[in-house]
C-alpha cells in the first residue's frame, strides 16, 4: 500500500518519454483559429457581420413612370460578402456594398427546408451550394448559435451607411481562412455552369 501512494505522489514527475515530448511540442505548435473577432470603426472588411440591418423591397404594384416610390422593409442579419480590397477607404470609386442575409438555426421553423437534420448536415459539408453554415459564437455580449448565409439572396447597401453603422456599435467579423470559405461558396453559386449535354451516368450492369 505504501508503494502506491508513493506511486501517485511521484508518479506525474517521471521524465516525459520522447514520443510524449513529440506529442506535446506538436500539440503547442497547432494555431489557434478562432472564427470571429470583434471589431469597432468604420473599417469594412469581407465577413463583416451587421446585425438588425434594414433591407429594402419594391412593392407588388411598382411600375417605371411612378412619379413616387414606395418601398417595403425588413430588418435581417448581414453578412458582407463584397471584396475587401474593394472596401478599403482609397477605394473612391465603390460606393455599394454586397451583402447576404444569415439566419439563426433556430429560426428555421417545421416545414423549412434547413428545419431537417438531414439538410443541415448538406450544408455543413457544403452540399447544398445555395446556402454556406458559419459556427457558433461564444465571445462575451456576443453569443450566437450556428447559423446559415444564403448565399443566393444579395442585398446593395450603400458604404456610406455601413460605415456609420460600423462605427456606431461594435460587430463580429469571420476571421481567416473561415472568411475566404465565406468566399469560395459566394463565388461557386454564381460560376456553375449547365452542360447542354451531359455525360451519361454511370451504373451498375
Amino acid at each position: 500500500m505504501k508503494g502506491i501512494f508513493q506511486f501517485l505522489k511521484h508518479g506525474s514527475r517521471r521524465t516525459p518519454t520522447p514520443t510524449r515530448v513529440i506529442l506535446d511540442a506538436v500539440a503547442s505548435a497547432v494555431p489557434d483559429y478562432p472564427w470571429f473577432g470583434i471589431v469597432e470603426g468604420d473599417e469594412l472588411q469581407q465577413g463583416d457581420i451587421f446585425e438588425n440591418s434594414h433591407v429594402y423591397f419594391p412593392t407588388d404594384d411598382l411600375t417605371p413612370v411612378a412619379e413616387k416610390l414606395t418601398l417595403k422593409w425588413e430588418e435581417r442579419d448581414l453578412i458582407v460578402v463584397s471584396q475587401s480590397c474593394d472596401l478599403a477607404k482609397d477605394q473612391k470609386n465603390i460606393d455599394q456594398v454586397s451583402l447576404c442575409p444569415l439566419w439563426r438555426l433556430s429560426e428555421f421553423k417545421s416545414g423549412h427546408l434547413l428545419s431537417k437534420i438531414e439538410n443541415l448536415e448538406k450544408v455543413r459539408k457544403g452540399q447544398m451550394p445555395r446556402y454556406h453554415m458559419i459556427a457558433s459564437s461564444n465571445i462575451s455580449g456576443f453569443e450566437r448559435e450556428i447559423r446559415v448565409i444564403d448565399l443566393q439572396l444579395v442585398y446593395s447597401l450603400p458604404v456610406s451607411l455601413l460605415r456609420a453603422k460600423a462605427a456606431k456599435e461594435k460587430h463580429l467579423r469571420l476571421l481567416p481562412p473561415y472568411r475566404e470559405h465565406l468566399s469560395q461558396s459566394f463565388a461557386r453559386v454564381f460560376m456553375r455552369v449547365g452542360l447542354p449535354i451531359d455525360i451519361p451516368k454511370f451504373a451498375k450492369n
